[in-house]
């Protein structure tokens, strides 16, 4: 969070260094305006709650994580140079709307909500929650859990899932980490948690006690997509051919197993 700026003093990075290389000819006529977004060396500036493993700063304060590695790749096929704006992840999209970041990258949802607010690109990838059981368990799907004990983190939406799957009992927990944990201990029989977000626990600290159930369908299943302010066309068309690029590539499974994510997340 300290690598937040002070950018009222300054111009809103791509919008206008993209005006800069608009040939609008208004007074004069005879040519149409050009809207900017064409390759070329220009500063992004990346929106980001600095959230692993979607979208964070290493120690070196360079973009990293799932979503990030994806915006990387691309900028460097577009010759951008990329820049970090890091905001609680609420003021993300404000943080366009008011110019002092070009494009959110941080694991977003597309909702019909917030497509009102902003445009989205292509979706990078998907992911929804997943669902862990101890190593030894033979549960392969959702309906395996029914009737067993069901662990879930207080406050979050998962408790909706777990109550439809009328369980012998649901144990609440504070944090993700007690819930492995209880996995682990065998407290529980499964729990539903993020997925991307235990997937890279377990990258981090291999555990063979716990294993994350896959091929597995969200019950919460969520498109992930980078947003961009709602005139700036030009942009969103230079993102989704890059994404288009990315996807064509091996490197795009490469970095959502690298972050533990499996093919199941990856999208046409």
């Amino acid at each position: 969070m300290n690598q937040q700026r002070d950018i009222r003093r300054t111009i809103p990075r791509l919008t206008a260094m993209l005006a800069g290389l608009t040939l609008a000819l208004t007074a004069c006529g005879g040519e149409e305006e050009q809207q900017a977004g064409s390759e070329g060396n220009t500063t992004v500036t990346i929106a980001t709650s600095n959230d692993a493993p979607f979208s964070f700063t290493n120690e070196a304060g360079e973009l990293t994580g799932i979503d990030g590695e994806m915006m990387n790749w691309i900028a460097e096929k577009k010759g951008w140079e990329v820049e970090v704006y890091v905001s609680d992840f609420a003021t993300l999209i404000p943080s366009i709307q008011t110019g002092k970041a070009d494009i959110v990258v941080d694991a977003m949802y597309i909702t019909d909500v917030r497509k009102e607010q902003v445009n989205f690109t292509d979706t990078w990838y998907q992911q929804g929650e997943g669902m862990v059981v101890p190593g030894d368990s033979t549960m392969t799907n959702r309906d395996d859990a029914r009737g067993t004990v069901i662990g879930v983190q207080t406050g979050t939406t998962f408790i909706e899932l777990a109550e439809s799957l009328e369980p012998k009992e649901i144990k609440y927990f504070d944090s993700q980490a007690a819930l492995l944990t209880a996995v682990e201990n065998k407290q529980v029989d499964v729990v539903f948690t993020d997925a991307a977000v235990v997937a890279y626990s377990l990258v981090q600290n291999p555990n063979d006690q716990i294993k994350i159930v896959d091929p597995y369908e969200p019950f919460f299943p969520g498109l992930i997509g980078a947003a961009v302010p709602k005139e700036n066309t030009a942009i969103l068309e230079e993102l989704n051919s890059g994404l288009a690029e990315l996807k064509a590539t091996p490197e795009y499974l490469e970095i959502l197993t690298k972050y533990g994510l499996t093919e199941s997340n990856a999208v046409d």
